[in-house]
């Protein structure tokens, strides 16, 4: 009986602590921080009891791993990404030191420079795996990417030609 009342807590907690995080990474695909690694973790948290998030867990790893990859691919595009971790990390910091500013607090600036961190270590990680793929000659991660958009773009096309034939 005990074993069985611990199962329930437990999925009844991860179901909660899933789902806050889910809305957590929602939200900051609007607000400063990384959602999709954000809704990823959220999904984590639910794949530990339920299987359908499981499946969700693996395509927001994908999403986030994807537009890292791709940032990394431009010189422009990772330069902003590390400047804006940096702004988000020194937000953060003013938003704990300066009491004016609106939503001050430890919290409020905590998040900021946690956000600002991930940010930073999502970006060398993807600029560190197009390193190690081109010093060993294979294709860099944004570049597997962009070969496995065109192959789902040509079996579209494909698709859409056949359907087209059989009308």
């Amino acid at each position: 009986m005990l074993n069985r009342s611990a199962r329930l807590a437990r999925r009844i907690v991860l179901t909660v602590l899933g789902l806050a995080v889910l809305g957590l990474g929602i939200a900051m695909l609007a607000l400063p921080g990384p959602g999709f690694l954000i809704i990823a973790l959220g999904f984590f948290i639910l794949s530990l009891e339920y299987e359908w998030a499981r499946h969700r867990f693996e395509q927001a790893r994908q999403k986030a791993a994807d537009l890292a990859d791709q940032a990394a691919a431009n010189p422009f595009s990772t330069a902003f990404t590390i400047v804006f971790g940096l702004g988000m990390i020194a937000a953060g910091v003013a938003w704990i030191v300066v009491d004016t500013l609106p939503a001050s607090s430890p919290w409020s600036g905590g998040s900021l420079i946690f956000s600002g961190l991930v940010v930073l270590a999502t970006m060398f990680v993807s600029l560190w795996q197009a390193r190690q793929a081109r010093e060993a000659g294979l294709p860099t991660p944004a570049e597997l990417l962009e070969q496995r958009e065109e192959q789902e773009h040509q079996a579209e096309e494909k698709r859409a030609r056949e359907h087209e034939r059989q009308r």
